[in-house]
């Protein structure tokens, strides 16, 4: 069985070990978790917003974070599935998907923004068929920053 789990301090290094494998060892992206502070201080990182993640009997298979930037606008940040659970099947990313969209129309943020890389190609697709946009980085809220490594932009407005 699938567990979606709030994000715990003791789980600092499963979650940097969990995110820079999938980043790095198949991506082949080159991120450090110096670039990423989300990785160094996960808990004061989403303190505004939410950390989850995805368990099969107590391993993390998944995760995604929620950082609220002005009460108005979300960023979705590390969404990640491991390879063995991606797919409609298990729907362990629909299922940390929903669980981020929930929490963000509970706290009444009106958009989420998110990054992802150019060649995360199924993402792209998962992401339009969740009713994400693709737009400019020109469009980005000011105080928006991420580690541009040939990053796509996209935006979903919440009702």
């Amino acid at each position: 069985m699938i567990d979606i789990i709030e994000f715990k301090n003791a789980d600092q290094q499963l979650v940097n070990d969990f995110v820079l494998n999938i980043q790095n060892g198949e991506f082949k992206l080159g991120f450090t978790a110096l670039e990423q502070p989300d990785l160094l201080d996960t808990e004061n990182f989403y303190l505004n917003g939410n950390f989850w993640t995805a368990r099969n009997n107590g391993i993390i298979i998944g995760t995604i974070g929620l950082q609220n930037l002005d009460n108005h606008n979300g960023i979705l940040r590390k969404m990640f599935v491991s390879k063995d659970y991606r797919g409609t099947e298990q729907k362990v990313a629909q299922t940390l998907f929903y669980t981020l969209i929930n929490f963000s129309r509970g706290i009444n943020l009106k958009m989420i923004w998110l990054d992802t890389p150019a060649i995360a190609v199924a993402s792209h697709r998962f992401y339009k068929k969740n009713g994400f946009l693709q737009t400019d980085k020109l469009n980005l809220p000011d105080n928006y920053s991420f580690p541009d490594k040939n990053s796509k932009i996209y935006k979903l407005k919440l009702d």
